[in-house]
């Protein structure tokens, strides 16, 4: 009896729980359904803004670069200057996330802006031109070697005569968007009349500044190699390793065991690795005049010093050929560079890469010397064998011999 009495007593008190936790239970269930309807609706808009977030160079910068952007992304936004030049303070967010620049992010430049009172009052600009040669300072906090090289070119001759259009660091390099680009592409921006200036006195002109730096004759004191670059014939473009997946520089060191350099033999084995499963070789290599350090490349000297004497480079034992590097272009656009023997310029499976640049007696390749002397040979054979025959035949007819001839012509010598 007790034992019922005391089961009884236990299901009223959990109903009346039940009766007083109902409320909050359906509030819960009532916030519930109300989140869920409003991420239904809620979802498209948060997942295309993932999206392009993801698919945004600039969503990958921190927070505190980020901030600068949310004014400085703006199109249009500019500053007048004293004398009436206008500024662009515009900054291409995704342009400045591919940059070379991007690790050290906008303070590391812009260290005398307080973000506290930015914008606030700013400073007085002059002009333009002003700006550009005070803000090349700042380069020079972390490029001092380079601001040394550049010092004594032509360049900075140039600025200190006053010239309004002469470069400074920006002016070749960029400024929020820098990023490695061959000489060739960063000179043309000024000299776009190179190549018609060179053909006048340069033979094949075109071929020259694809294939040579335009520091390589401009600095003319600077030391000069032969880069053997990979190039993808299939994609037709310079071979590019990704983030996080260098391949070359890693084999070329597991495969120059002696750490002296690739030699013949293992320069060969690195393009069969690299090549593995592909149909045929796809990665090849292409021959380039370079200069041996790209901070000498600041050192260009006045037109008129320029090298123009061909021997410097086709000649036997010219120094840019006993200087040779393999590289591929690493993930920040920046040549990843391994030394390799002077011997490989011998080598018959790298013939390939040099054509493009090769004079007889210029590349210390015996391949391609020998190669042309055969070809040559082999061209004047057929003119020189044909007039023998035709020789020796007239000479043979002209003695009284049958043998050949028209029956007409002997008629008449017979007569």
């Amino acid at each position: 009896m007790l034992q019922r009495l005391r089961r009884y007593r236990q299901r009223a008190g959990a109903a009346a729980r039940r009766r007083e936790c109902a409320p909050a239970r359906a509030a819960g269930l009532r916030d519930l359904a109300v989140a869920g309807v409003l991420a239904l609706l809620l979802f498209p808009f948060n997942a295309i803004t993932t999206l392009a977030a993801a698919g945004d160079p600039a969503a990958s910068l921190p927070d505190a670069d980020q901030q600068c952007l949310g004014c400085h992304s703006s199109e249009g936004l500019t500053k007048r200057a004293a004398n009436g030049d206008t500024l662009s303070l515009h900054v291409a967010g995704d342009a400045f996330a591919r940059s070379v620049h991007k690790a050290m992010g906008c303070a590391a430049c812009h260290s005398d802006i307080d973000l506290k009172s930015h914008p606030g009052a700013t400073r007085d600009i002059q002009s333009a031109r002003q700006h550009s040669i005070e803000r090349a300072g700042v380069c020079r906090q972390c490029h001092e070697e380079a601001f040394k090289q550049h010092e004594g070119s032509v360049h900075a001759a140039r600025v200190r005569q006053g010239s309004p259009v002469a470069p400074v660091c920006a002016g070749c390099h960029g400024s929020h968007s820098v990023s490695p680009r061959t000489a060739y592409e960063t000179c043309i921006g000024c000299h776009a009349a190179a190549l018609t200036t060179h053909r006048s006195w340069l033979p094949n002109a075109g071929l020259h500044l694809e294939v040579v730096s335009c520091a390589a004759c401009h600095a003319p004191a600077v030391l000069r190699m032969i880069d053997l670059r990979f190039y993808d014939r299939t994609a037709k473009q310079w071979v590019s390793e990704k983030e996080g997946l260098a391949r070359f520089e890693p084999l070329a060191r597991s495969i120059d065991t002696d750490g002296n350099g690739l030699d013949p033999v293992e320069l060969r084995k690195v393009l069969g690795e690299l090549n593995q499963g592909a149909a045929g070789l796809s990665w090849t290599l292409r021959g380039r005049v370079e200069l041996r350090t790209g901070v000498e490349a600041h050192q260009l000297s006045d037109k008129g010093k320029a090298i123009k004497d061909c021997e410097s480079c086709h000649r036997n034992g010219a120094e840019p050929f006993r200087n040779v590097t393999v590289s591929v272009t690493g993930p920040d656009g920046r040549p990843v560079r391994y030394p390799a023997h002077e011997s490989v310029l011998s080598a018959a499976f790298v013939l390939e890469s040099l054509p493009e640049f090769y004079a007889i007696g210029g590349t210390r390749s015996r391949w391609l010397d020998v190669l042309f002397v055969l070809v040559l040979l082999g061209a004047a054979a057929v003119p020189i064998g044909h007039m023998t025959v035709r020789w020796l035949t007239r000479k043979f007819l002209g003695k009284g011999g049958t043998a050949t001839g028209n029956p007409q012509d002997r008629n008449r010598r017979e007569e």
